[in-house]
């Protein structure tokens, strides 16, 4: 008898489930649905944790991953690092490069996720969705050279039809919902297919939160997770404004800008970048 298929996901509130939980908050998420489509005997585990940078998804999870000697490995990583003060665009390649290698070189298939743009769901002031935007397409650029170094499944998830559709997203705009999970699930379905024989991923109904709901869930949960996040982010934030007034006094500059800050990984693959 053959052995069953081991699928391990790492990563962070992505990989986690975030969105998506039972009344017991017990988390599911993509990779679980996608775990159950697959049709073979298969061993699943998820040692992701919601909050997790680059950093901790080498330094601990990736120690777990390895042990576990996975066929199919998907490394979700990257949405937490750019809300960080202290983000590095050549730290986080380093660290996405290494757990990337060391799980190839146990043969395992290796999935990887595209960040998508918050912009399209939320409404943040001018500065703070300028430096998300060039600090994601940063993260973006790394994810796709180490996808194609080692030659990776990636799944670009800005082509994934509807995917800003307000069902395909929890009510915190920030994590897909039961609908966005299964969405992801049904697209690594489908560039898994000439490898793994996986069924057809089943989407449940939709039930949309009221604005009453939804404005309850912001109030009581949302507010404050957005603080706590801002908080971290605020030094970069003010210091960014601050150099973009001064840009804007002695004008002609600010087309320098992404250069200065972030060399030329938003353009190119180079791992020479600078942090913000």
């Amino acid at each position: 008898m053959s052995s069953p298929l081991r699928f391990v996901v790492l990563g962070d509130s992505a990989a986690a489930g975030i969105g998506d939980s039972d009344k017991y908050g017990n988390n599911f998420g993509w990779g679980y649905y996608l775990a159950r489509a697959i049709q073979t005997p298969l061993v699943y585990a998820n040692v992701s944790r919601p909050g997790a940078q680059s950093q901790e998804v080498k330094d601990v999870q990736l120690r777990h991953a390895l042990d576990f000697n996975p066929d199919l490995a998907a490394v979700i990583v990257g949405g937490n690092d750019v809300l960080r003060n202290g983000f590095s665009p050549q730290r986080f390649h380093q660290n996405l490069r290494q757990i990337v290698s060391e799980l190839t070189a146990l043969n395992s298939t290796v999935l990887l996720l595209e960040l998508h743009d918050p912009n399209k769901l939320l409404k943040l002031p001018k500065t703070l969705a300028g430096i998300l935007d060039r600090r994601i397409t940063v993260v973006n650029s790394i994810t796709k050279a180490v996808a194609e170094e080692f030659s990776t499944k990636l799944l670009r998830t800005r082509q994934i039809a509807d995917i800003y559709a307000r069902d395909m997203w929890h009510v915190d705009r920030m994590h897909p919902s039961k609908k966005g999970h299964q969405h992801l699930a049904k697209n690594f379905r489908k560039i898994l297919l000439d490898e793994i024989p996986v069924a057809p991923v089943r989407i449940s109904p939709v039930h949309l939160k009221t604005r009453k709901e939804s404005m309850s869930w912001m109030l009581l949960k949302g507010t404050p997770w957005f603080f706590k996040r801002c908080f971290d982010l605020l030094p970069a934030v003010l210091f960014l404004i601050a150099k973009e007034k001064l840009l804007n006094t002695f004008g002609g500059l600010r087309a320098k800008e992404d250069n200065v800050h972030f060399a030329n990984f938003a353009q190119t693959q180079s791992t020479e970048a600078i942090s913000a």
